[in-house]
C-alpha cells in the first residue's frame, strides 16, 4: 500500500514542518561543482530517521535496513525548497557489489573514474531481483537515515552549491554502461554521446530530460523497440519520483530480463578521486554476502578487515533472495572478523 512519508528537518535543532510536490520538474543547470565529503547540516530525514542505533549493534543495522528494503514509500522530498527526491533517498536499499581485490571495495575503478561515474543497484522488496553482479558487497545508508542520524558517524558525499547527493539517473536494468567508455552525463546518456557532464552537480535521464518520456509505457515501447537490448535503454533522473515508479514498473514488467537494476553515482574522475573514495567510505554502513553464492562470506570479511584497518568498523550482513522479505538482510555474529 502506498503511503506518504512524513519529512521533516532540523536546522539548529528546530522542528519545522514540509512539503510534498506533486509534479516533477527537470533538474536545473549550475556551476561546476566542489566535491565535499560530509553533509553535516540536516535539511530533512524520514519518520524521525527510522529507528536510531549504532554501527556497533549489528542486529540494529540489519533491523534498519530490512525496514527500508520492505516500505512502500513514494515520495521523498526535500525540505523547504520542494525539491523532489528519488526514491533511494528514503527508502530501499542502496549499493554496489565487487570483487575482493588488491583495491578497497568501496574505491571507484579506474575505468567509473574515466566515466566519471560508479554503477550501484537499489532493490526494495516490490522490484523483481534474486541476483546481483557479483557475490558481495557493501550498502549505502539512505541519504535521509544520514542526515536524520539514524546511525551516528556515517555521512555521504553531495556537491557543494547543489546540496545534491551524487545519484544521477536509473536504469531498470543493467545498462552495460562501460561497455563503450562514451556515454555523456556521468553515463545516464545513451552510448557515444560523449564523456563529460554538462549539467554539472545536477541529476539527468535520458528518459525524461532528453525524450521527454513520463510514463513507464512509453519506457517499455522504446526498450521493446530495440530489442530489449540492455545497453539501449534509456534512464530516469534519479530525482525525478515518476521515474522510480516507472522503473519499478519496467522492470517487473519484461519477465525475460534477469539482471539488477543500475543506478549511477558520480565519482568527480580521477582529480577527485581520493575526497570521493574517502568520502564514499564514510558513507558505508554494512557490507553484504550472497548467501547462496560459495566464496562469499569470504569476500566479505575482508572487506569487514579492510575497512577496519582505517579505523572504521561495520557489520556483514548475509542477503538470502529466498528468505521472507521481512527477513532479507540478516546478521550473524559468527560471520564477523573484526566486528564490533
Amino acid at each position: 500500500m502506498k503511503r506518504r512519508i512524513l519529512i521533516y528537518a532540523c536546522f539548529i535543532g528546530v522542528l519545522v514542518g514540509c512539503t510534498v510536490p506533486s509534479t516533477y520538474e527537470p533538474a536545473e543547470r549550475g556551476a561546476a561543482p566542489v566535491l565535499i565529503g560530509t553533509s553535516a547540516v540536516p535539511s530533512m530525514h524520514e519518520e524521525k530517521a527510522s529507528i536510531p542505533t549504532s554501527l556497533s549493534d549489528g542486529p540494529g543495522i540489519a533491523a534498519l535496513i530490512n525496514k527500508h528494503y520492505n516500505e512502500d514509500s513514494t515520495y521523498c522530498t526535500q525540505y523547504g525548497t520542494g525539491i523532489t527526491r528519488g526514491h533511494y533517498f528514503c527508502t530501499g536499499v542502496l549499493l554496489r557489489t565487487t570483487d575482493d581485490g588488491a583495491f578497497n571495495p568501496w574505491e571507484s575503478s579506474a575505468i567509473a573514474l574515466q566515466l566519471r561515474a560508479t554503477s550501484y543497484s537499489w532493490i526494495r522488496h516490490d522490484l523483481k531481483t534474486a541476483t546481483f553482479y557479483k557475490r558481495a558487497g557493501f550498502i549505502l545508508l539512505s541519504p535521509a537515515d544520514v542526515l536524520g542520524g539514524a546511525v551516528p558517524g556515517i555521512s555521504y558525499p553531495k556537491y557543494s552549491g547543489s546540496g545534491n547527493t551524487l545519484v544521477t539517473c536509473v536504469y531498470p536494468f543493467d545498462a552495460w554502461t562501460t561497455r563503450t567508455m562514451n556515454r555523456n552525463y556521468f553515463g545516464c546518456d545513451f552510448e557515444a554521446t560523449g564523456l563529460g557532464h554538462p549539467n554539472h552537480a545536477y541529476p539527468w535521464g535520458s528518459c525524461d530530460d532528453k525524450l521527454g518520456y513520463s510514463t513507464a509505457a512509453q519506457w517499455n515501447q522504446h526498450f521493446q523497440s530495440v530489442g530489449q537490448v540492455s545497453y539501449q535503454q534509456c534512464s530516469w533522473n534519479a530525482d525525478n519520483m515518476l521515474g522510480w515508479h516507472n522503473a519499478i514498473a519496467s522492470h517487473n514488467a519484461f519477465t525475460g530480463q534477469s539482471s539488477w537494476n543500475e543506478v549511477m553515482l558520480a565519482n568527480g574522475g580521477p582529480a577527485d578521486s581520493p575526497s570521493y573514495n574517502e568520502a564514499m567510505r564514510m558513507w558505508v554502513v554494512a557490507f553484504f554476502y550472497d548467501v547462496a553464492k560459495a566464496g562469499s562470506l569470504s569476500d566479505a570479511q575482508s572487506f569487514q578487515r579492510k575497512m577496519a584497518a582505517t579505523g572504521k568498523r561495520v557489520p556483514i550482513l548475509g542477503i538470502s533472495f529466498s528468505a521472507a522479505a521481512a527477513n532479507r538482510f540478516q546478521f550473524n555474529s559468527a560471520d564477523q572478523v573484526v566486528y564490533p
